[in-house]
């Protein structure tokens, strides 16, 4: 799906991944979440699928419930790698000061959602970083806008070092009962739907920012774990289903969460096709067998959704241009 020009609010669903991740990591089904709501059940989900923005927020609340914990959000984002996510990656890689950081976070954001407007401002000796939303959402975003708090503490507390005063900032957030006890001094109030409002310190923009400082010290869900594509992000949703011998165009569809044909268009348009993607899953995952376990032929083919020996056999050949036998002799030499 390409973005539009137009002002509709709609936002990556890719953006809630550091969410989806984390639920996983807990034993939540997000699956059966997302098929809830909807929402293809690919997990992590594409960034290159846009969803209304009262779809994220209201997806976003459903997971601190269905996690039983009402501070998950700001847990997120004090705990996120923040250089590895969203918007934020390129800002990371190119900033040199704490301002500049905060200024391309600002014109990144535009390509992730069309319905929110984040800004900097300066007010003589104390700045503003925030973001406004274009409509009020029908529900109150307090994980939204706790999970941003998390990641903006993270940002200042490390950018401005030993110079980190929390009765220096205010912070207005939709709901401040979604943020757990943290330091006395940091005044957190009651703001609108709108949007959040961090007021700090001038000077604090004029700080180095020291990327390393957030790399992989407190991350819940790292870019290792993260589909760098739509093809990997299908790839991670059929891996537990290839065994199955039904595992067909339509079903494979399904189960991503898509209509097949506009699943099929987008593939074609990247040079493949699904059947092809099925293909080289279970060719991969057949390879793997081969070689490292000691499971007979047959056995190796009812894991990739082979039936007959026979019929494995002949696709495995197709695949790789080696029988079974000869893969497994050959590789294990």
């Amino acid at each position: 799906m390409t973005r539009s020009t137009t002002n509709l609010t709609l936002i990556r669903l890719g953006t809630v991944n550091p969410f989806l991740l984390e639920l996983s990591r807990r034993k939540v089904d997000v699956a059966s979440l997302l098929q809830e709501m909807g929402l293809p059940r690919m997990v992590p989900a594409s960034n290159e699928v846009f969803i209304p923005a009262v779809t994220i927020y209201e997806l976003v609340e459903k997971t601190a419930s269905a996690a039983g914990d009402p501070y998950l959000g700001f847990t997120i984002g004090q705990c996120l790698d923040l250089v590895s996510w969203g918007p934020i990656t390129e800002a990371a890689a190119k900033a040199v000061t704490v301002g500049e950081l905060l200024s391309r976070f600002v014109v990144n954001s535009l390509e992730y959602s069309s319905s929110t407007c984040f800004y900097l401002r300066t007010e003589g000796d104390r700045s503003i970083f925030g973001f406004e939303r274009i409509a009020e959402p029908s529900v109150v975003p307090a994980q939204n806008d706790a999970f941003y708090l998390g990641c903006l503490l993270r940002v200042f507390e490390h950018a401005a070092g030993t110079d980190w005063d929390p009765a220096a900032v205010l912070v207005k957030i939709a709901d401040p009962e979604a943020v757990p006890s943290i330091p006395e001094q940091l005044q957190i109030v009651r703001g609108g739907r709108r949007g959040i409002e961090f007021y700090f310190p001038t000077a604090w923009q004029f700080k180095p920012f020291r990327k390393s400082s957030f790399q992989g010290s407190r991350s819940l869900a790292t870019t290792s774990q993260m589909p760098s594509s739509l093809i990997d992000s299908i790839h991670h949703a059929l891996a537990p289903h290839i065994h199955e011998p039904n595992l067909s165009a339509d079903r494979a569809a399904e189960i991503c969460g898509f209509g097949r044909r506009r699943l099929g268009r987008d593939l074609r348009k990247r040079g493949t096709t699904l059947a092809k993607e099925i293909a080289r899953l279970r060719a991969r995952q057949a390879e793997k067998e081969l070689v490292e376990s000691n499971r007979r032929i047959s056995e190796v083919g009812e894991l990739v959704g082979f039936a007959d020996p026979t019929v494995f056999s002949r696709a495995f050949k197709n695949w790789t241009g080696q029988s079974p036998q000869e893969y497994r002799k050959h590789h294990r030499t």
